[in-house]
């Protein structure tokens, strides 16, 4: 849509802008990317393109990818070794015409030399020079000229600190680590920590209450290690208690 919205001739003073496309496979199908290669000259805003291979983008843009890869004016070539792709690329390079001065000798009875001119088509970059490129080398074509060229490998240069410290006013450890006893901010000692509540007698629901003492605040059982017979007025709580009711009538 940016390509698209560019397509028109540009105003006084405007800046070229420079597409660049690098892995165009990887970007699937651009609906509008061969409009905007077919037209785009008009409007001096230079497209930069880069594929794997020629049949990557004919699987994704069918026929329509022979017209986008005859857009460019410059191409680059580079190392492939793909029987095929190496044979398009030496067509798209181009044939140039060789001649040849022959020579004729002639022996026996008429001696002589014959000079002929022969004319010969041939590929201007074979397609074992395609596929037998050193690393960072490659071809290059601009309108008619066609040349190899080199060039090195440029890292990009770093400018910024790799790794920024940010320093934080309570960044400070509470703590030394050699010596795990915690200490106060303001540097003293910090109190020992409290110990921890004992836990609490569970309660075992299932056992039988303890028996109630008697009225006189002795054990029910106290009269046997004496000898002496209990009173009447103790009553033992695990015999029960029996009230005679008398009705009195007229």
């Amino acid at each position: 849509m940016l390509v698209l919205r560019l397509l028109n001739e540009p105003k006084a003073h405007q800046k070229r802008v420079w597409f660049v496309l690098d892995e165009l496979a990887s970007l699937q199908r651009l609906p509008q990317f061969h409009t905007a290669l077919t037209e785009n000259r008009k409007s001096n805003n230079p497209i930069i393109m880069g594929f794997q291979g020629k049949a990557q983008l004919e699987v994704i843009y069918g026929h329509l990818a022979e017209v986008m890869l005859s857009m460019p004016t410059t191409s680059i070539f580079l190392k492939t070794k793909e029987p095929n792709a190496g044979e398009w690329v030496s067509k798209a390079i181009g044939k140039v015409e060789i001649e040849r001065m022959k020579e004729s000798h002639f022996d026996g009875t008429r001696s002589g030399r014959n000079f002929a001119l022969d004319i010969q088509v041939e590929p201007a970059v074979m397609e074992s020079e395609i596929s037998g490129l050193p690393d960072l080398h490659a071809f290059i074509k601009y309108e008619n000229y066609v040349t190899g060229f080199s060039f090195p490998y440029i890292d990009i240069e770093g400018h910024q600190i790799p790794f920024e410290r940010r320093h934080l006013p309570d960044e400070k450890l509470t703590f030394d680590p050699k010596n795990i006893k915690a200490k106060a901010r303001d540097g003293t000692a910090a109190p020992p920590p409290a110990l921890p509540a004992a836990p609490r007698a569970a309660v075992d629901l299932e056992t039988k209450p303890v028996e109630e003492t008697n009225a006189a605040g002795a054990a029910p059982d106290a009269g046997k290690t004496t000898g002496a017979k209990t009173s009447d007025n103790v009553v033992n709580a695990e015999e029960p208690t029996q009230t005679t009711l008398d009705f009195i009538t007229n």
